[in-house]
């Protein structure tokens, strides 16, 4: 009798850890079908399917996993007593009932769970595919500059849109004709200016990201020691070239920032100021190894932007589908939705609950929730998120 009791208190603390727990967002996840039953109680027909549904959500647990620890206690009639601790090794997300039977002297609860591992550090995939619009630079470059340092912007411009090609999960849209502010104004105006409408202007998608760029170039001093055979003769102050870029993505529909970075280079330019001309002459570095050093400070850059977009989950606001019990959203296949993918939202009365994507074309998609016993209308202008793809 005890032994029953200890194991209805573990399955009750452990459903709750796992329905209060949830897993993240970014966290592997799987279905599982399981059955609970639990003895038909007199006239108490929903205490027998809250019974079973419980013990469904314990096995469902149990199939993503769990932690059994334990320990010895002496109580003070010097009796030794073993205590067991069961802790979730997953989380459930949402479930919805698929069977209820009754058979012989039980009631009989089947239901399909979508449960995770929560400790699991997995890679970052939030985002099968990223499109990046690319503006032109704003560039700045000092009056005190050399002047074949006028064209290192575009020297360090090219470099970060050639790195950006490399990735075949990364598309860049090249609009470099102009720049966020007035593509935008364009945007707002091509419905009533007729110059707009044939003008050069950039169509956006649902998930597209800006990329504004700015370069700026000038000439600094920094101490320079000269030596010779290892030995230091002197230090002061010596020309310096100093190339700084600056790296904004924004979300391009709602304009929120997801992404700032700069990188800043120095290099020596010289001459030597020293009393012996030959040797201003003969120590300025070459011109190109200067170019070289400073283009390449940006070179790791590419990979930090790709990397960084595939971790931003997917969003999309929940629309009244023409699909019974459905939602639909402005993500498709453009944005890498494909069906069967799995997205988290929120409404009202419920913290979260499950979608499953069962229709897509190019820019659109609908989903199903997981519940349906859901009611739809109470997600209506909610946030979708994807989960990991």
């Amino acid at each position: 009798m005890h032994a029953n009791n200890m194991l209805d208190f573990l399955k009750t603390i452990l459903i709750f850890l796992t329905l209060f727990c949830p897993i993240m967002a970014n966290s592997k996840v799987k279905f599982v079908e399981v059955t609970g039953r639990s003895v038909i109680e007199d006239n108490s027909p929903l205490l027998s399917k809250n019974s079973a549904l419980e013990d469904a959500l314990y096995l469902a647990a149990l199939e993503g996993g769990a932690k059994i620890s334990g320990y010895s206690i002496v109580d003070k009639f010097s009796n030794l007593k073993e205590e067991v601790i069961v802790r979730p090794a997953s989380g459930i997300l949402d479930y919805t009932i698929i069977d209820e039977i009754i058979s012989d002297q039980h009631y009989e609860v089947t239901i399909r769970a979508l449960v995770g591992k929560t400790e699991e550090k997995v890679g970052c995939s939030s985002r099968p595919k990223s499109r990046l619009v690319s503006f032109a630079p704003k560039i700045f470059v000092s009056q005190n500059s050399p002047a074949w340092s006028q064209n290192l912007p575009q020297l360090v411009f090219k470099e970060l849109q050639n790195g950006l090609l490399n990735f075949k999960d990364l598309e860049i849209l090249n609009a470099t004709n102009s720049n966020l502010e007035d593509n935008n104004k364009k945007l707002e105006l091509n419905n009533f200016d007729y110059k707009v409408l044939t003008g050069n202007v950039v169509y956006y998608q649902p998930a597209d990201f800006s990329l504004e760029t700015k370069i700026y170039v000038e000439p600094t001093q920094q101490l320079h020691s000269t030596s010779a055979s290892s030995v230091q003769l002197e230090v002061k102050l010596e020309d310096y070239l100093k190339l700084t870029t600056k790296v904004v993505i924004k979300d391009i529909i709602n304009g929120e920032e997801v992404f700032k970075t700069s990188r800043i280079a120095l290099s020596y330019i010289g001459p030597r100021k020293t009393i012996f001309q030959s040797i201003n002459v003969l120590s300025r570095p070459n011109r190109n190894n200067v170019v070289s050093s400073l283009v390449s400070s940006i070179n790791d850059l590419p990979e930090e932007i790709n990397e960084f977009l595939k971790c931003i989950s997917l969003k999309s606001i929940a629309q009244p589908s023409k699909i019974e019990n459905g939602i639909k959203i402005d993500l498709g296949t453009n944005q890498g939705i494909s069906i069967g993918n799995l997205a988290l939202t929120e409404s009202i009365d419920t913290p979260f609950a499950v979608f499953e994507v069962v229709k897509v074309d190019s820019n659109g998609s609908v989903l199903l929730p997981l519940n349906a016993t859901r009611n739809i209308e109470k997600y209506y202008g909610k946030s979708i998120t994807f989960m990991e793809f």
